[in-house]
């Protein structure tokens, strides 16, 4: 079997050490824990070593028990730590607190130890415990102190999840083999960062997954990583408001086949690589309507011939349904007329119920009111609901002067209840420029009992400005519009001048009345 090694999407994770100078002189070995994060299955921990990392054994194992929780320093000084998103802390070891010769008299009392599996901060001791701090002090291997000149920073694979990839079988055990990039960042600015990482010439790092063998290398990192000097330099802007931040970087190699596949282990289930396609059904129904292939009705709409099929209409709207397999005559009829509909507003309902959507040329602000409306009339005739509603909404955003009149009249008689709404309103804000377009004639003739809707409109909340009594338009609505109030005005006056005035006087204070009564019950 041929092995094959690929590289999984990098994953990155970002430690921000906040308060440095609390950290600075914890002592060779102590590491500040980032919280940990998952790559590839495998869980990670970052873990910087203000002073140094020790160079024995523990230079390459780190006990998972004994990594402290992330921010623990701030939490020992009696400091908040930032927002934790996803931190979990681990368990952590309870360590035996160093317990200081009392001061000598009038000295003051030095702080007490902080709780188990917490890191004792030295600030600022008092004189006389410098000397009891020195017998404790642990110097690095090699001799001397400049092992402490230098910060140390590693990561570390402390657990597993469920589904861990990259796992393989070699003569040190079960291993992850990975690259890694650790990045100390210029906050300044000045993209001047200090990296540092393995390259690809130099092979990928080993990890070993046995939490449970001491000798076994579950770290990597560098016990030099940067000087303290130049890390606490002010110009280099690494060390800014007392923070520190690190970015780390990994690319896990994954294996398949050949000797690095792993034994014993063929029938572990694996995530299968299958990328699903989009959903093609609507498209795929309109490329059988647009061919034509296997129609069985057709329909004679304004002069012009669409074929289409019983099956996908019947199955689309309760209307073709009763048309096309029922009693009706145009259930055995080779060719169907469809009266009252324009040709381009047939042809989008047809795409519409073969796709559930309308065409390219009809979706969005491309849909032109006139277009709406008639689809919307058609869409309430074929009980396409779908349709109606998105034929509702877009008449809804375009309400305008010149067509809101012709708009409700179509809502009044479509059942589009919202639409209807939006245009009275709409109209009780603009009645006067409304009355003036040649849709409020079509609209007062079609649907008359509008005109007393838009009145209970109007006396529920008058638009600012509108003085309902000296109102011609109000007159107008009152007496169903068109000179109708004229016309009582004869019939109740007469032809003389006078008698005229004195019925539209009168006519004027019944209207009057009337929005008060209509107010008063509302309030």
């Amino acid at each position: 079997m041929p092995l094959t090694c690929c590289l999984l999407p990098t994953g990155e994770h970002e430690h921000t050490i906040v308060g440095y100078s609390l950290i600075k002189g914890i002592g060779d070995g102590e590491p500040i824990a980032s919280e940990r994060f998952t790559v590839g299955g495998h869980e990670w921990v970052l873990l910087f070593y203000p002073d140094g990392k020790k160079s024995s054994a523990e230079l390459h194992n780190i006990n998972p028990q004994q990594v402290p929780p992330p921010h623990a320093h701030l939490a020992a000084a009696g400091r908040q730590p930032p927002a934790n998103r996803d931190a979990r802390p681990p368990a952590v070891a309870g360590r035996a607190a160093i317990e200081a010769p009392p001061p000598p008299p009038g000295a003051a009392a030095a702080p007490p130890p902080p709780p188990v599996g917490q890191h004792q901060i030295p600030v600022a001791p008092p004189p006389h415990m410098d000397a009891v701090l020195q017998q404790f002090v642990v110097q690095p291997a090699g001799g001397g102190g400049g092992g402490n000149d230098y910060c140390a920073l590693f990561v570390a694979l402390i657990g597993e999840g469920g589904q861990p990839q990259g796992v393989v079988n070699t003569s040190d055990g079960r291993v992850v083999r990975a690259f890694h990039r650790f990045t100390l960042v210029d906050q300044s600015g000045r993209n001047q960062d200090i990296t540092k990482g393995r390259r690809r010439d130099q092979g990928a790092v080993k990890i070993s997954c046995a939490r449970q063998d001491p000798n076994a290398r579950n770290c990597h990192g560098y016990r030099k990583f940067i000087k303290k000097s130049v890390l606490e330099d002010p110009a280099r802007g690494l060390l800014v408001n007392d923070t520190i931040v690190i970015k780390y970087q990994i690319e896990l190699v994954v294996s398949s086949g050949g000797a690095l596949q792993r034994g014993g282990d063929r029938n572990r289930y694996t995530h299968p690589q299958i990328a699903v396609p989009p959903v093609s059904l609507g498209k795929d129904l309109g490329t059988l309507l647009e061919d034509s292939e296997g129609t069985d009705v057709q329909f004679d709409v304004d002069g012009e011939v669409m074929a289409a099929h019983k099956i996908i209409l019947s199955a689309r709207s309760p209307v073709f349904q009763a048309m096309l397999n029922g009693p009706m005559r145009e259930g055995h009829a080779e060719m169907i007329e469809i009266a009252d509909v324009r040709a381009p507003v047939f042809k989008a309902l047809l795409h519409f119920a073969y796709t559930d959507d309308l065409p390219l040329d009809l979706r969005g602000s491309k849909l032109e009111v006139t277009m709406a409306q008639h689809l919307l009339a058609a869409a309430d005739r074929f009980q396409l609901l779908r349709l109606r509603c998105l034929c509702e909404q877009r008449l809804c955003e375009t309400v305008e002067v010149e067509t809101v009149a012709t708009t409700l009249a179509l809502a009044e008689q479509n059942n589009a209840n919202e639409l209807k709404r939006v245009c009275l309103e709409f109209v009780s804000r603009h009645l006067q420029q409304v009355m003036a377009s040649e849709g409020y004639q079509y609209m007062i003739t079609t649907c008359p009992q509008l005109q007393s809707e838009i009145l209970k409109v109007i006396a529920a909340a008058p638009p600012p400005g509108l003085k309902i009594k000296a109102s011609h338009e109000m007159q107008a609505l009152a007496g169903g519009g068109g000179g109708g109030g004229h016309q009582r005005d004869r019939m109740a006056g007469g032809e003389g001048g006078g008698e005229v005035r004195g019925g539209r006087h009168n006519d004027e204070s019944s209207t009057d009345g009337q929005m008060r009564r209509v107010r008063a019950r509302r309030e």
